[in-house]
């Protein structure tokens, strides 16, 4: 083990013997040695954040997949002309912003998609636990997905600090991150279609609510003291990926991530 590493947990006060904590620092290095890929927000349930989790499942965010099958929002989708017969679940431009990572590593894969050698590789979808084919934890809590800050907090047990799993791909820039989808140019969702679609941050996050009297006691011990720290997204927010449809695909603007997987940087905004 490093002295890095070391220091690393005495500041989570985690694994006080030697063996538990080599043990530890295997595990972290095993899954950060890998790319960094999208995970699910079933993940994210099985690991501490279980009242998230049952909250966003009734949230908008939990169904947005559910609002591109036929018949579904007829009034809305007659609204700005699309045909509320029509199944949007395979259509690109639906998919970055109706899913979790679509185009990106470990990402949702729609029905029909296959690898080079012709497998099935779309994402399953089971009713009862949302994932990947809705928007999860980290469509706004990720620069690229959640394997690697996933990991730090549970290596951390929870004690970690905004700028520990940022070096990861966590994102804190909410209010930005967020006009991703809602603002964006190609939504035919535009204000100028109805006052309902004018985009707000801080009404809509008055509106998630994830305790009650059922889970109160799974509420994180850390989420107070960490919300009075400012990560360094919050003080230079990061860039929003960009993306157009070309022949029917999507592809994301060179120059526009967040992230840079080669040279494991981010990018923020000037």
């Amino acid at each position: 083990m490093t002295e890095a590493e070391h220091a690393l947990l005495d500041k989570w006060e985690a694994k006080k013997t030697e063996k538990s904590r080599k043990k530890t620092v295997k595990k972290l290095r095993k899954v950060l040695k890998k790319k960094v890929k999208y995970v699910g927000a079933t993940k994210c349930n099985g690991s501490c954040h279980d009242p998230y989790y049952e909250a966003w499942k009734e949230s908008p965010h939990g169904g947005t997949y559910n609002l591109l099958k036929p018949g579904e929002r007829k009034e809305a989708k007659e609204r700005v002309k699309l045909d509320p017969e029509k199944d949007y679940t395979t259509t690109p431009l639906c998919l970055r912003c109706h899913t979790t990572g679509y185009k990106q590593r470990g990402g949702f894969k729609p029905a029909g998609s296959k690898n080079k050698k012709g497998k099935d590789t779309s994402s399953t979808i089971d009713p009862e636990e949302p994932n990947k084919e809705q928007v999860g934890c980290e469509m706004c809590h990720s620069v690229a997905g959640g394997s690697h800050f996933r990991a730090v907090m549970k290596a951390s047990k929870g004690k970690f600090d905004k700028g520990d799993t940022e070096k990861y791909g966590q994102r804190w820039d909410y209010a930005n991150v967020c006009t991703r989808c809602h603002t964006h140019p190609n939504t035919p969702f535009k204000p100028s279609v109805h006052d309902k679609y004018k985009f707000n941050f801080e009404e809509r996050k008055l509106k998630a609510d994830f305790y009650n009297e059922d889970n109160m006691d799974q509420k994180l011990e850390k989420v107070k003291d960490r919300a009075k720290e400012v990560s360094q997204s919050e003080k230079t927010p990061l860039l929003i990926e960009d993306f157009k449809i070309k022949k029917g695909k999507l592809k994301f603007k060179k120059g526009t991530k967040p992230y840079n997987k080669k040279k494991k940087t981010f990018n923020y905004k000037k």
